[in-house]
């Protein structure tokens, strides 16, 4: 009795993974294991260029501060925008470290949104 029962979970934890089978076509061809490593490499990429563009839009902030050219409610704006971009980019850092690929790109995705806002601040 006991191994039947083992049979059958077994049996039915396996049937969703017969869709599975639709993959290769959704992926191009290609199986989840073949994409998932490809995925994950441009998603640490795009991190990388993120984080760049976070400290680069960092330092005109700084420097638009200085300069006196970014005062006021556009100051406050700015510091809430580059917390968010900052806020994003450390949940893709953990999204990474989880080797959540999807959550990265996402977490990117929010950041990228601040950070542009910024620039477009800052170029005012």
């Amino acid at each position: 009795m006991r191994k039947l029962a083992v049979t059958l979970a077994l049996s039915l934890a396996a049937a969703p993974l017969g869709a599975c089978a639709a993959l290769p076509f959704v992926l191009g061809g290609e199986s989840l294991a073949q994409t998932a490593p490809a995925t994950t490499a441009d998603a640490e990429k795009a991190l990388t260029l993120a984080h760049l563009a976070y400290q680069g839009v960092g330092l005109s902030l700084q420097n638009a501060a200085e300069s006196g050219a970014l005062q006021g409610a556009n100051a406050a704006t700015a510091k809430a925008l580059y917390d968010k971009a900052g806020a994003a980019l450390d949940a893709a850092d953990a999204a990474d470290a989880a080797a959540n690929a999807p959550g990265m790109l996402a977490a990117i995705a929010d950041a990228n949104g601040a950070i542009a806002q910024l620039g477009a601040l800052v170029k005012k």
